[in-house]
């Protein structure tokens, strides 16, 4: 049986107390000298899930988390046994063994570094022993913090899936070096898996998304071809009178796509909750993921604003599938684009801007090329004449039932063919101030 942690929590960790009566007092000068003395030691950056997150986002949650102080040698996790935090090494260091506790093969997970997380995301017991190296201190914060406070921070779960991601490279190491044994295979697995969730938590879902804006219908999907992709879609109200929608598609497979599928995302919203037009939203997305991208990875990318009021639509596109709009005869027609590169190449590039105005009952359906290229048994591709004649057979269906549609078209025409892409259709249809004047 594993030796229970000692559980410190520092006076510098709170900002209110409670005395002797049950009364709530403010920090004192002493005490608030403590916890600017962290800020000053930099306790929040030496964490990397909290890499590039403003201090004042995270630290108001993390004051009350309790410090485990851990001697060498002494368990904190072990495989079987339920566990409810994720713990972040402040000091010391952690080994993690993957099957038998005395194998040779482990990770190390240092300073700034978190464990614990796959139990949290999955709910399920804990799948390797977790041991402290030589003695340290973590910090423990309860899934609950982790969900209701933490995870809705802006780049929390990019960094999440990054460390995901670099433990997943090490355990496949570990499994190519021990002949790929079962249990490091499951292992493997069951990161993608979580991986794949962290993903598919950062698109919108629970629709209808605004259900307080009748002028609207909007339905979305993606569905990756790995466990976890490079495709996405995004749509957010920048003001009550303004919805944002953008579709990307990550030019890479599997983990490298998925982590700059999160980059690009994340970039993406920070820029156009500026409030800047779609174009300058895409340039200055462009220079900030040219920078350190020495893997040459890139991205095609449509956005657009519509004002609810009016139906004017504003749109930009970065190297992407041309959106499909309804014609007055319930069909569809490519809207037209201006000329584009794709982002994240080249600095410096310029994106044009075109507008249009959508009557009431008009439908965008955007997607990517994972659609058209859809292929069959004998590698012919979906192409966009079966995408429109898929289309044509539902005129009067709303953006589920479109993109339902769609799918069910591409499933018979595949037969069976594994999917070779990433498969994703973001559909709004545009219902104006009819509706709004009915209710």
């Amino acid at each position: 049986m594993s030796a229970q942690p000692i559980v410190k929590r520092a006076c510098d960790r709170r900002r209110t107390y409670v005395t002797d009566s049950g009364a709530a007092r403010s920090p004192t000068f002493i005490e608030r000298r403590k916890n600017l003395d962290r800020r000053e030691h930099g306790f929040i950056s030496r964490l990397r899930l909290f890499a590039g997150i403003p201090y004042h986002l995270v630290e108001e949650f993390l004051v009350d988390c309790p410090t485990l102080r851990l001697v060498a040698g002494q368990v904190l996790l072990e495989p079987g046994r339920p566990n409810n935090c994720i713990y972040l090494v402040l000091s010391g260091r952690l080994q993690v063994h993957i099957g038998d506790r005395d194998a040779g093969d482990l990770i190390e997970v240092d300073v700034g570094d978190c464990i614990g997380e796959l139990s949290i995301i999955d709910g399920r017991p804990v799948s390797a022993f977790v041991v402290a190296q030589v003695a340290g201190e973590v910090l423990a914060i309860s899934e609950e913090k982790v969900w209701g406070a933490l995870m809705p921070v802006p780049g929390l779960a990019r960094n999440l899936l990054r460390a995901l991601a670099a433990r997943m490279r090490h355990s496949n190491q570990i499994m190519l070096e021990r002949l790929r044994d079962k249990l490091q295979l499951e292992h493997l697995q069951r990161e993608l898996q979580i991986a794949s969730r962290i993903q598919l938590s950062m698109l919108p879902s629970g629709f209808p998304l605004f259900p307080d804006h009748r002028e609207i219908d909007l339905f979305a999907t993606m569905e990756p071809a790995t466990v976890v992709g490079g495709d996405f879609y995004d749509a957010f109200l920048l003001t009550p009178q303004t919805l944002f929608v953008a579709i990307g598609d990550v030019a890479s497979k599997g983990v490298p796509a998925a982590l700059f599928m999160a980059r690009s995302m994340t970039q993406l919203r920070m820029e156009a909750r500026t409030g800047r037009p779609p174009g300058e939203v895409l340039r200055l997305a462009n220079a900030r993921l040219c920078e350190n991208n020495e893997a040459g990875v890139f991205v095609t990318l449509f956005c657009g604003v519509l004002d609810l009021a009016s139906g004017e639509f504003s749109y930009s596109v970065g190297g992407h599938n041309a959106p499909l709009i309804g014609d007055s005869e319930g069909g569809f027609n490519f809207l037209p684009l201006p000329k584009s590169v794709m982002v994240g190449v080249v600095e410096g590039r310029h994106f044009a801007e075109a507008q249009v105005v959508l009557k009431a009952g008009q439908t965008l359906l955007l997607y990517t090329d994972g659609v058209t290229e859809a292929a069959d048994p004998t590698q012919e591709l979906f192409g966009e004449e079966r995408f429109l004649e898929a289309l044509a057979g539902c005129r009067e269906a709303d953006p589920r039932g479109l993109i339902g549609a769609v799918l069910r078209s591409i499933r018979a025409f595949s037969a069976g063919v594994p999917q070779a892409d990433d498969i994703t259709l973001l559909g709004l249809r545009y219902l104006g101030q009819r509706t709004r004047q009915i209710s």
